[in-house]
């Protein structure tokens, strides 16, 4: 007796659901990505959207050699989530082109701006932090013991189109799939957008290179559900017990990206 299709569980091969998000940060709204990924596999943009949820945290994971950062500029933006304003800082290396973390709150002062460079200075070093000169900034790089640079207009002008990309993209993620209020109440909202801002800052530095579309970030080899991240494919994202997981090879050549 044949089984009924309906109660058919469809597993999307992890190379499909990894090249989608790719092809969803390069440029498409999740709509017309899953419209384009119908070539491979018949999905809905739900199904996309649950895929950037799921690989967000684990792309999120492969950051920029804290040996090879020398400067790092953050800006930030006030964003609306479900009709509460929040806020997004960002950080990015110039010279390696590398969007390095990002921090969600719901104020914007030196409190806030204190955690995220903390946290910066622990995972990259004291590094000259550059910022457009905000009032909140002197104090929270003072107190995380990190030198304060005010950056200059083209720099400025630079940050503030990332910033302005990253609040465009959130924006649009968060009017598709709105947040409830309960969820902004209990901070689950939060885990949603630190999900998507995962993958985002992760794909910024594969998506576009030179100006122009990059390599997909996660590659894989034939014969085997196993995706490999970064451009020298030093590191792999499988499935180990129904998680995914990214891991290490032995020899793994040098590469400005790492797991953090």
């Amino acid at each position: 007796m044949t089984a009924n299709p309906i109660q058919i569980r469809r597993r999307t091969p992890l190379p499909v659901m990894a090249y989608a998000v790719y092809l969803h940060f390069s440029g498409p709204s999740l709509r017309r990505a899953a419209r384009a990924l119908r070539l491979i596999v018949s999905r809905s943009h739900a199904s996309m959207w649950r895929w950037a949820q799921r690989l967000g945290p684990i792309l999120g994971s492969i950051g920029a050699d804290p040996r090879e950062v020398r400067r790092i500029f953050i800006d930030e933006t006030m964003v609306d989530l479900g009709g509460t304003p929040a806020w997004i800082w960002v950080a990015f290396e110039p010279d390696l082109h590398a969007m390095l973390d990002f921090h969600v709150s719901w104020r914007g002062n030196s409190i806030d701006a204190y955690l995220f460079i903390r946290r910066l200075v622990r995972r990259y070093g004291r590094v000259p932090i550059h910022t457009d000169g905000a009032g909140w900034y002197a104090d929270a790089c003072r107190w995380a013991g990190a030198e304060h640079i005010v950056y200059d207009r083209p720099l400025r002008n630079l940050m503030e189109r990332m910033v302005q990309c990253a609040k465009d993209g959130t924006e649009a993620f968060d009017d598709l799939f709105p947040a409830r209020k309960s969820r902004l109440a209990s901070g689950r909202a939060f885990e949603r957008v630190h999900n998507w801002l995962s993958a985002f800052t992760s794909m910024q530095d594969f998506v576009f290179e030179d100006g122009d579309l990059g390599r997909p970030p996660l590659m894989w080899e034939e014969g085997g559900d196993a995706a490999v991240a970064g451009r020298a494919a030093p590191y792999f994202l499988t499935r180990v017990g129904g998680e995914l997981k990214v891991t290490e090879p032995s020899k793994t050549p040098k590469s400005r990206r790492h797991v953090a």
